[in-house]
């Protein structure tokens, strides 16, 4: 029987949860400008513009954020220049998937319409961008930010699957595209544990994972590098955990659990030792992108967290879906699918299969003859409507003056909090709302090596990292599909996968740790960033008697200063306060109307499509 992996399983699981490295700096995007993109704003890239297959920096790099954050943290006001240089029916503000999704279903019901995507980045896709690596001659696929297809089954609305239906998407086909044996079965390998040096004393791999409930868990501690106190504290926590709560009501009960964080009733209350809490301390960071002192009890319980199965509450219900939804590029193959179907001579095929190793012409992106065009590496700093629609204002980064832009209606799909500074009519109630939308920071880095050796030794093939930089470390996920082969054996060339929460565990709330940590991630460049990552991953190397320097060939760091949306966090949201912000975002601002996850605080595939598709209709109705 095939084990399927789930997003949820994964969750119980951690909670038991000498290479050439190149620089792709600004200047290594803007060299490949062609050399009248400044003054026409057309033909903005050339043939060779490529930036799946930049190594270094990637994502939020450097320079991509500093016309927005003159507005944002200098106060910068900007003007319009007084004359559009084009003219347009639809201007899209972000070219993420929702934003995409939004010019694809407005294209649909008006396909005479002329519209323009413009993104600060260097790619379309927002969080959905690709990584590509070649090693002795292979290629190798992975994803920059937005992983999979989550739970399509029970999450998706009509509209979700709609769109993905009218793509050509079969998400039941990854039952088979997804190597689900690969790891577990074929190559006998297990998810473990990571214990590094500095917080733990020794630098250590377990094999295996404590899961609430399972008989194996003891023995699975038994090998941590702790002491025995933290051990058996442990040991009992998963296993037979005592009713802390004792003496309080139903009610109480219930209460407790929604406004007391995990990290504080595990320290205060089970009154774990210092070891063992440690251990627990970044079990829900790589899901949530916070540590467990922004995780409810409530929380905890509904995740399948050890220590409190017997307190009395209930728990939440949900559909178990795998997690195995997933295209070797991550949802990055959504993005390359709206955007061939809106320019066809960007890439050739037209199935979910064929856009795997679909090669994009860029420089097909903005051309005159298109009715759709996607400009990248440009800032929108202002939109405001008059009356023939909507100015809006932008800044290319290959130029040094404003350039502006005529439509008859907008469509802002990008970060919400820029949003409330660059629309100036919105009403100061949804400025504040759009503003309560804070991302979070995270780096994605990609290590390609010649070889799995070591992960073989290890028999890991993932690495829970608890108090580690990087709070997980895995082999990439086993996807093959269009004439794309995923390894299969550990002599085959590998992408390591890499994930670091920068969120701040000091901050008071959770929007307070991830702006705290956002500024501590833009505080290091990208050799700081390499060096904390390849450091681990040395270690881990060493464990298994192996020297990643032997097998390194390149790395890719995807950093996500304003990652992923806010999403409700029980301790701080309620239902009621969350519909109040999210309802206020999403109001139209004349013809401006407001789509992205971030509207929604909802940062799944389906968040993205369900936004762009109610702005398209408030759109659609009002034009």
């Amino acid at each position: 029987m095939k084990r399927l992996f789930s997003r949820r399983t994964f969750l119980k699981g951690t909670t038991a949860v000498a290479g050439t490295l190149m620089l792709s700096s600004c200047d290594s995007v803007y060299r490949l400008f062609s050399p009248n993109s400044a003054g026409s704003g057309t033909a903005a890239v050339n043939a060779d513009y490529y930036p799946p297959a930049l190594l270094g920096l990637r994502g939020d790099t450097d320079g991509v954020q500093t016309a927005a954050h003159s507005v944002a943290l200098q106060g910068e006001n900007y003007q319009l220049p007084g004359k559009a240089e084009e003219q347009y029916d639809l201007v899209v503000v972000g070219a993420g998937l929702s934003g995409l999704t939004a010019a694809y279903l407005y294209q649909k019901q008006r396909p005479d319409a002329k519209i323009l995507l413009l993104d600060n980045h260097e790619d379309f896709g927002g969080h959905a961008q690709r990584n590509e690596f070649t090693v002795d001659g292979r290629l190798l696929i992975s994803y920059a930010g937005s992983e999979s297809i989550d739970s399509p089954k029970s999450e998706y609305s009509e509209e979700s699957l709609a769109l993905l239906e009218d793509l050509g998407i079969d998400y039941t086909k990854f039952e088979q595209y997804f190597h689900q044996d690969l790891y577990e079965q074929t190559r006998k390998l297990k998810e473990g544990v990571f214990f590094n040096q500095a917080a733990f004393g020794k630098d250590a791999v377990v094999s295996g994972i404590p899961m609430v409930d399972e008989e194996d868990s003891l023995a699975v501690i038994e090998k941590f590098p702790l002491p025995d106190e933290d051990k058996q504290a442990l040991m009992k926590l998963y296993a037979e955990p005592a009713d802390y709560l004792k003496g309080k009501t139903k009610s109480g009960r219930k209460e407790f659990a929604e406004n007391t964080s995990y990290y504080d009733f595990l320290k205060n209350y089970v009154k774990l030792p210092e070891g063992a809490l440690k251990y627990l301390k970044n079990i829900s960071s790589e899901y949530w992108g916070h540590a467990i002192n922004a995780i409810s009890v409530q929380e905890a319980l509904d995740d399948g967290y050890p220590g409190v199965q017997n307190l009395g509450l209930e728990t939440e219900e949900y559909e178990e879906e795998p997690y195995i939804y997933h295209f070797p590029d991550g949802n990055a193959s959504i993005a390359r699918m709206l955007v061939r179907r809106m320019i066809p001579a960007v890439a050739a095929g037209d199935t979910m299969e064929d856009i795997v190793l679909a090669k994009f012409d860029y420089s097909k992106l903005d051309v005159p003859e298109n009715k759709i065009h996607i400009r990248l590496n440009s800032t929108a700093l202002l939109l405001e409507n008059n009356n023939e629609g909507v100015a809006v204002a932008y800044l290319p980064r290959d130029g040094a003056n404003l350039k502006q832009v005529q439509a008859k209606q907008a469509i802002f799909a990008g970060h919400s909090a820029l949003a409330a500074r660059v629309i100036p009519q919105m009403p100061e109630a949804q400025k504040n709302a759009a503003k309560t939308n804070v991302k979070i920071p995270m780096v994605y880095g990609k290590a390609a090596v010649k070889n799995s050796q070591a992960f073989q030794k290890l028999g890991v093939h993932s690495l829970y990292a608890p108090n580690a930089a990087y709070c997980l470390v895995k082999l990439d996920d086993p996807v093959s599909m269009g004439g794309y082969q995923f390894p299969q054996t550990a002599d085959e060339p590998m992408i390591i996968h890499m994930v670091h929460i920068a969120t701040d565990f000091s901050g008071k709330t959770a929007r307070e740790m991830y702006k705290k940590g956002r500024r501590a991630l833009y505080q290091q460049n990208f050799d700081n960033l390499k060096q904390q990552m390849l450091d681990q991953l040395r270690s881990i190397y060493q464990v298994a008697g192996e020297n990643l320097d032997d097998v390194l060939v390149s790395v890719t760091l995807n950093r996500w200063a304003h990652g992923y949306s806010y999403e409700q966090t029980g301790l701080w949201d309620s239902e009621q306060s969350t519909e109040k912000a999210t309802g206020a975002m999403q109001k139209p601002v004349g013809n401006i109307f407001m789509a992205g996850s971030d509207s929604g605080w909802m940062p799944y595939v389906h968040g993205a499509i369900d936004q762009a598709h109610r702005a398209v209709g408030e759109a659609l109705a009002q034009g």
